[in-house]
């Protein structure tokens, strides 16, 4: 059989080599640093701010280690402060604009950007699918070249809050992160002036890296202008073209009404087209490679987030996609064209496996098939919108900041509202595992040792 077409947004996987040649210029336009004389990467909290916290806490009638502590939370804070600023730099930008935009619609455009750059960073830089040999099996720590740019930092924070899905897809798309683990909240909090918030500038090697690797400038794209273009690949053809960000009648691709004429054959797609042309990628893959390929949420136990065993993954696999033996492959494309190319078509092809021979539309669809569906609603190799994800996050930081959370100076006397944050916390954990079945929703406070904690994924 031929090679598969490339994916409809990700760049070859083999990245140019690069040279440690002068690059001026860190985020926000300050000179960078050479790698002689940059700031330590490691974040220093306020001095004995973990002294007041016990040794051990009693959750469902068992002792434990503190799962988080407060200069964690202290690092966390930079990283939400820094998040702030940015979004509101974005959304007062003064510069030059031949599209005017409100400042949440200027905000929508720079997450569906800062989306693009964090899978490049993520694919190439750090390793995608394919190159699982190549990082080999075990952990791996973050290059301090490798530290990403604010925005592209941002999305991962985001992604790693959603647990679950985070974990699903670096399994099967993201091995690099996977290694990776915890995020490293001490040295990329280190990458960040705690008192300005803005981002330390970037040694020369770390933008020569970044720039090399992903093929993205390193400095967050404040503005975005009708002449700049993404890479899509047609979901039909698999020919790519260079689709504008943004256009003046608002269906560029990180505008909300999204919608193209492939240059080559012609073809009208959108969001959901390329969604559906994911969809069938992984389709493609199951049948070719069934021990090894999974559709996206089939790997974990959606109640206890832990991998099951392999053989059901294939179960549901299989039936979902009425793979059967003797089952022919074939390219996306010819998917395409023999199921329909809307969710909807993709929805009535699953639902045959699932419940018969045939689409009896009087039962509901599945829960279970409504969640692997829900990953291939949008393109890229993620299952969740992530651009919308950070809008709703950002209710939260606002949150932190209208408290004077994210306020460094703060933290320098007072020990003991952090310290509470964390204890407050593992009561809480105490008090989940002690009512099982019921949901328990945390007051604000307790809600950060829970994202803190969420990030730290190793624990």
């Amino acid at each position: 059989m031929a090679a598969p077409p490339p994916s409809y947004t990700t760049a070859p996987v083999e990245a140019p080599a690069y040279t440690l040649t002068p690059v001026t210029g860190g985020s926000h336009g300050l000179p960078g640093y050479d790698d002689a004389n940059a700031p330590s990467s490691i974040f220093v909290p306020s001095q004995g701010i973990d002294d007041k916290l016990p040794n051990h806490f009693k959750i469902n009638n068992q002792y434990a280690k503190a799962q988080v502590v407060p200069s964690e939370l202290q690092a966390h804070l930079v990283l939400l402060g820094a998040f702030h600023r940015l979004r509101e730099e974005v959304r007062t930008f003064k510069g030059k604009a031949d599209i005017p935009m409100e400042p949440d619609e200027r905000w929508a455009v720079f997450l569906q950007r800062a989306v693009y750059r964090f899978e490049q960073w993520a694919v190439r830089m750090i390793g995608g699918e394919g190159q699982e040999e190549v990082l080999g099996e075990g952990p791996r720590v973050l290059a301090p070249n490798e530290v990403p740019p604010l925005d592209v930092l941002m999305i991962w924070h985001t992604y790693m809050l959603n647990p679950r899905t985070y974990y699903e897809d670096c399994l099967r798309k993201l091995p690099g992160l996977l290694r990776i683990g915890s995020l490293p909240l001490m040295q990329l909090a280190g990458s960040i002036d705690s008192e300005t918030l803005l981002p330390h500038p970037a040694s020369e090697g770390r933008v020569a890296a970044f720039t090399a690797i992903t093929g993205q400038p390193f400095d967050c794209p404040l503005n975005t202008t009708s002449d700049e273009t993404v890479p899509v690949y047609c979901p039909a053809c698999s020919q790519s073209n260079a689709i504008p960000w943004i256009t003046y009648k608002g269906d560029g691709f990180a505008q909300r009404g999204f919608g193209s004429i492939c240059n080559n054959c012609r073809f009208i797609f959108s969001r959901e087209t390329l969604g559906v042309r994911k969809f069938y990628e992984d389709m493609e893959k199951c049948i070719v490679n069934p021990d090894r390929f999974f559709l996206a949420n089939t790997i974990l136990d959606y109640q206890a987030g832990v991998p099951t065993e392999t053989q059901w993954s294939q179960i549901l696999t299989a039936s979902v996609l009425s793979i059967k033996a003797g089952t022919v492959p074939a390219p996306a494309q010819v998917w395409g064209k023999q199921i329909g190319w809307t969710m909807k078509a993709v929805e009535d092809y699953c639902r045959i496996g699932l419940l018969g021979k045939k689409n009896q539309p009087w039962i509901a669809t599945p829960r279970p098939l409504n969640i692997i569906l829900s990953a291939y609603r949008q393109p890229g190799p993620f299952s969740l919108d992530l651009a919308s994800a950070v809008l709703r996050q950002m209710n939260f930081i606002e949150k932190m900041v209208n408290l004077g959370f994210t306020e460094q100076a703060r933290w320098e006397e007072d020990h003991d509202t952090l310290t509470r944050c964390v204890v407050r916390y593992h009561h809480f954990l105490d008090l989940m595992g002690s009512t099982q079945g019921n949901f328990v929703v945390p007051t604000l406070d307790i809600d950060l040792a829970w994202h803190t904690h969420q990030l730290l994924c190793d624990s």
